[in-house]
């Protein structure tokens, strides 16, 4: 645990001839609701299952028998609730000289917006690891390094082009893939290659399912995002991105999210909003409690005053196979 902050530390908050003192921190920029669909609970842990559909009727001659047909079961996932949390301490004289004096009663928000900061973090880390058959990868904290399991229902990584199929029909892809290569680059073949992908999406029988791609997600500030801007800009216009004629574009306008703390520039990544921001698909945030400023305690023996935020949730997903794909950029294979 650190130590708690003292006049010696911070000289100019007790400091009268310092008519102002500011807070200086990042204001993290919430967009994990964009893309994970956020609940409650009020469990330790949630399970959640699916049941397919049906196939398709058949053809009856007389007098035969009519074919039946039954659902299969879905893959299981399990959401246990994790605690995240973070003591700010003070000496009795910094916080009452320096913290209540100046009013600096920010501590409060400043606590809240690094729960924020963890869970953006958290969230963003799932499409970083979320290529090439990684099934944990390491997170590292203040605290320490902490190994996280990020595999879906059917024990694959959100994107694959392997991914069971149910009713052990063919595996099913959400690699952005044009027919001929994977990952590739975001431009406007690649965007095309995306709307390819998500309109071979099959239900658990086989039976298609296209997803509707309306938003895009990338690291803020990359030339992966100046160029979606460009792109949805010639869109909007109604023209062909990144070409001289005058025909109309063949994808729809989209909605981008941009990730600060998404790490890997060149990764890019569409969904159907409709299907990923529900319970049955998608990346899921399992919250109990949201960020709470916990009551102030004081050390009896030194008097130091601490003050902490804590926040309890798990995040995952089972199936994203049916309304995400995804794509490092680098116009390479899957890696097995």
């Amino acid at each position: 645990m650190a130590a708690p902050l003292t006049i010696s530390q911070a000289p100019d908050l007790v400091d009268r001839s310092m008519q102002l003192v500011f807070t200086k921190a990042s204001e993290p920029d919430l967009q994990s609701p964009k893309y994970f669909n956020t609940r409650k609970t009020t469990d330790y842990y949630e399970k959640d299952s699916s049941l397919s559909g049906l196939g398709e009727a058949d053809f009856v001659d007389e007098n035969s028998v009519i074919v039946s047909d039954t659902g299969v079961q879905g893959y299981d996932k399990t959401y246990t609730q994790n605690m995240i949390s973070l003591i700010y301490p003070f000496s009795w004289k910094m916080w009452r000289f320096g913290i209540e004096k100046r009013n600096l009663n920010n501590v409060a928000q400043e606590l809240k917006n690094s729960i924020a900061r963890t869970k953006e973090k958290l969230c963003a880390e799932r499409l970083d690891n979320g290529f090439d058959n990684v099934t944990s990868y390491t997170h590292s904290g203040q605290g320490g390094s902490k190994s996280i399991t990020v595999t879906g229902g059917d024990a694959l990584n959100a994107f694959d082009d392997d991914h069971t199929r149910e009713d052990g029909g063919t595996n099913m892809n959400n690699y952005i893939y044009d027919g001929t290569t994977y990952n590739l680059p975001f431009d406007y073949p690649g965007l095309k290659a995306a709307h390819r992908t998500a309109s071979l999406m099959v239900d658990p029988r086989g039976n298609p399912r296209p997803a509707k791609l309306d938003t895009l997600v990338c690291k803020t500030g990359s030339s992966v995002y100046y160029k979606m801007v460009e792109i949805l800009g010639a869109i909007k216009n109604g023209k062909i991105p990144e070409s001289n004629d005058n025909d109309a574009s063949g994808v729809p306008a989209y909605k981008i999210v941009q990730l600060d703390y998404l790490t890997n520039a060149s990764y890019w990544f569409a969904f159907d909003s409709s299907r990923a921001l529900s319970e049955r698909e998608g990346f899921q945030f399992v919250e109990s409690q949201g960020a709470k400023i916990d009551p102030p305690n004081v050390v009896y023996k030194t008097k130091e005053i601490q003050t902490s935020a804590t926040a309890i949730f798990d995040l995952g997903h089972n199936d994203v196979t049916r309304s995400w794909v995804g794509s490092r950029g680098t116009s390479a294979n899957p890696t097995d």
